[in-house]
């Protein structure tokens, strides 16, 4: 259930918590990260930048007053949707093709509510641009790109993209050839695809997101259950390990998987875990507390990932031993 939201989904209701947590329930009991806020105590600042999602439980005009003030860019403001308290109708508002149509229709099912969706490629039965680069984890180079492509998809045309070897499932013409009657070209830049990049009227660049993977784990795991949750984690995250730059722990014995999986190790210290500060990191759990360390997978993960690293999934539970967080790696 609602692939590619690792970073969570913000629940925000204003009068029926009873709705609200309905919906609740369900994220959770699919395994999908979620936070509970009441309208009058909820940061907006930090929900805004630190979720996949918003879903309000509230009048649609509540909503749209609400987040006006806070849009910003479609590729930097996340998906929001619209429910109303009797859970009858389900509206996505922003980020149509970023997140908030696929999660709205999931939604929907399970509530057996009514769908509302206004946007043009979905009411043709073509995918989105925007859905393929975040499937494929691509970062969109040049966001203004997007409307000349899923314009093309929508009057029928053929969008190419070139470099890559086999395109997953997508609705509506495309390709991965260059071919004479390509109305849209979509390239994606990596360092095997140079003799590509002379060519003319590229409207949209993707570029391959690198990945930083952090490590907690219990004295009992072993490294082949280490392993295990290392690729857990990236099979949720519809990735493989040639995207990993580095793995990082405040374990040292997590040195032998990383050599074991040909990756750079960082060992991160305990004042380093205590100092770092990112207002996106999942709350403590009570162990942690305990023990005074505020946090081990999520601030190894971005650490490792460097000053501009950007958290891609919120730590994750691997069988009880292993927990496993991974961000965007941003280093040299």
């Amino acid at each position: 259930m609602l692939e590619n939201v690792w970073r969570g989904i913000a629940i925000i209701y204003a009068s029926n918590r009873d709705s609200a947590e309905k919906i609740y329930r369900i994220l959770r009991e699919n395994g999908v990260p979620s936070s509970l806020f009441p309208f009058n105590q909820v940061d907006f600042d930090n929900v805004w930048n630190c979720y996949d999602g918003v879903i309000f439980v509230m009048a649609l005009g509540g909503v749209v007053r609400t987040i006006c003030k806070y849009v910003n860019k479609k590729n930097l403001d996340p998906p929001v949707i619209a429910i109303d308290d009797s859970l009858n109708y389900v509206i996505p508002i922003l980020g149509a093709h970023w997140g908030a149509n696929d999660i709205a229709k999931e939604i929907s099912e399970v509530l057996n509510s009514q769908l509302i969706i206004t946007t043009a490629s979905e009411l043709k039965g073509v995918t989105p641009i925007e859905y393929f680069a975040k499937k494929m984890l691509y970062k969109i180079e040049n966001v203004d790109g997007v409307v000349k492509v899923d314009s093309t998809l929508v009057k029928g045309g053929k969008v190419c993209i070139l470099g890559i070897d086999k395109l997953p499932n997508l609705n509506g013409n495309y390709s991965n050839n260059l071919d004479e009657d390509c109305e849209s070209i979509v390239l994606i830049d990596n360092a095997e695809n140079e003799k590509l990049k002379g060519i003319k009227k590229i409207d949209l660049l993707l570029k391959p997101i690198q990945l930083s993977i952090g490590i907690g784990l219990k004295k009992e795991a072993s490294k082949e259950k280490v392993k295990e949750a290392i690729y857990f984690a990236l099979h949720k995250l519809n990735s493989n390990l040639d995207r990993v730059k580095v793995i990082s722990s405040v374990k040292e014995r997590v040195s032998e998987v990383s050599k074991e999986l040909g990756k750079p190790f960082k060992l991160v210290s305990i004042d380093e875990l205590n100092s770092f500060y990112d207002p996106c990191l999942s709350p403590q759990s009570e162990k942690l507390k305990e023990i005074g360390i505020k946090g081990v997978a999520e601030i190894s993960a971005l650490i490792a990932g460097g000053k501009d690293s950007t958290l891609l999934m919120r730590k994750i539970p691997y069988e009880g031993e292993v927990t496993v967080a991974i961000a965007s790696y941003e280093g040299d």
